[in-house]
């Protein structure tokens, strides 16, 4: 029966040999797939950042264009304004120029009558 007994005993430290492996196996896998998830959230705070980073450079981006519109906006209202004044003048000297035609034309007329009447030009 010893035989027997140490037959049974080498089964059975075969067997926690083996369980033993395997459970060294399981914590290995383990270990990796806790360093692949390691891995992961390190590349993905590394995208996070990245992502913080562009974004705030794009605000601080937008903020310059928000300010240069604004300035662009009162130059664009500033030549809104001259045209419109110009628009004004330019009728204004289109009434006039209509108005001296009349006035000349008036003078004309008076001197040409005076002419006729008297016979002689006006003193």
């Amino acid at each position: 029966m010893t035989g027997g007994t140490n037959l049974n005993d080498i089964y059975r430290s075969i067997g926690e040999l083996t369980g033993a492996v395997k459970a060294l196996g399981d914590k290995i896998a383990d270990n990796e797939s806790r360093a692949n998830v390691h891995r992961r959230l390190d590349d993905i705070t590394a995208t996070a950042a990245d992502l913080a980073k562009r974004t705030s450079h794009l605000e601080t981006g937008i903020k310059s264009l928000t300010h240069e519109m604004g300035d662009m906006r009162m130059v664009t209202d500033d030549v809104k304004a001259m045209r419109e004044q110009a628009k004004g003048a330019g009728t204004l000297g289109q009434w006039l120029l209509r108005f001296g035609g009349w006035v000349l034309g008036a003078a004309a007329t008076v001197v040409s009558l005076y002419t006729w009447f008297t016979g002689r030009p006006p003193p």
